[in-house]
């Protein structure tokens, strides 16, 4: 029988995914005072393995071997590893001299999610996938409401794409969405008419019509009014471009977490969340000016629900100002712009390639 000891730091992900990766029987947590939360987040996690936890001194490093050993002879039948990615370095090293004394088993899991033996450095990538649903309830989020790229009809998509054509050819649809604002539309109104000498526009039924000095543009389906009337255009303009990257096993959009306090009110919202199994990119997509509280927003969402392996990106239709780019540098937000951008800065055909690139250089 396997047991696995697991020190329980600050990132709750590299020890479920060495649980999860090496299925061992059993499971130790040595955790302390102040990852005691965390602690019993993880617990929850596994249903069908058996789990004993200790609470210790994080700086006690005789207190530490003395734990780490007590559980290797009350147990002098089992076969123990250690997972030592995760915890104080003083938790570490303790750790790691009790199992060096008795030859077993330690790994390390890295950035490129590989595990590393730490006996002769070998090592192999992990074929454990997590799902969205344990990505967010290890971040204590259990509620959410999200939709597909497949919740929207051919029509729908392609409304959303005559309105990116527009918008790249300045046809004066920006002056539409000034009125839109002006006139404080509820993009979820099951009808709305509007007519003056410059625009006619027709939502019921699920048919929308606009005639413009301009342009004229027509949709059909239940989500047509609100792909008009708010950015969610972009939003299927970047999902239809990172809709076949190859290394995604899901792709939500709008995806809402609910507040665990009150299940019926929104913590936040994401606008596409890309899980590769073991990374999560968050995607803000903004089809109008960036603002500070943008990118508030942003690092928050990677911070509480992805961990330290997730991606925040930007992807804007314009060119954000100059203090605001330095400032996504500075908080390792990823930013792709179309407008005033060169064709080699950002393409939406090639998106899935920059993907790429960020997905292989994830660092600590």
């Amino acid at each position: 029988m396997t047991h696995q000891i697991v020190l329980l730091g600050g990132q709750l992900l590299p020890v479920y995914i060495g649980v999860l990766e090496r299925k061992p029987q059993v499971v130790h947590i040595l955790y302390t005072k102040e990852t005691v939360r965390l602690k019993t987040r993880l617990i929850q996690q596994f249903r069908e393995v058996k789990v004993f936890d200790y609470q210790i001194d994080p700086y006690d490093y005789d207190s530490i071997q003395e734990t780490i050993t007590n559980i290797i002879c009350n147990n002098e039948h089992a076969t123990f590893e250690l997972n030592l990615t995760s915890g104080t370095k003083l938790m570490a090293l303790a750790s790691q001299q009790v199992f060096s004394t008795l030859d077993c088993f330690s790994f390390y899991i890295d950035q490129k999610q590989n595990i590393i033996n730490l006996s002769d450095g070998t090592k192999h990538k992990i074929n454990a996938l997590i799902s969205t649903k344990t990505f967010l309830s290890l971040s204590d989020h259990n509620t959410f409401t999200s939709s597909t790229l497949k919740s929207f009809n051919k029509e729908e998509l392609d409304l959303a794409n005559s309105i990116f054509e527009l918008r790249k050819n300045k046809s004066g649809i920006g002056e539409l969405f000034k009125l839109f604002r002006s006139l404080k539309v509820d993009s979820e109104s099951k009808n709305f008419s509007f007519s003056n000498s410059k625009y006619r526009i027709y939502w019921h039924g699920n048919l929308l019509s606009v005639e413009a000095p301009r342009f004229k543009l027509t949709g059909k389906g239940v989500n047509s009014f609100k792909i008009l009337t708010t950015g969610l255009w972009w939003e299927l303009i970047i999902g239809m471009a990172v809709n076949d990257w190859k290394y995604a096993k899901e792709i939500l959009m709008s995806l809402a977490i609910k507040s665990n306090i009150n299940s019926n009110m929104d913590k936040n919202e994401i606008d596409i969340l890309i899980n590769t199994g073991q990374n999560i990119f968050f995607i803000e997509c903004k089809s109008g000016i960036v603002t500070q509280s943008d990118l508030n927003k942003i690092r928050t969402v990677s911070k509480f629900y992805g961990g330290i392996r997730s991606k925040s990106i930007l992807v804007s239709f314009y060119k954000p100002k100059g203090y605001l780019i330095e400032k996504c540098h500075d908080l390792g937000i990823e930013m792709f712009y179309l407008e005033g951008a060169s064709s080699k800065r950002f393409e939406l055909k090639t998106i899935s390639k920059k993907l790429d690139s960020l997905l292989n250089r994830i660092e600590l």
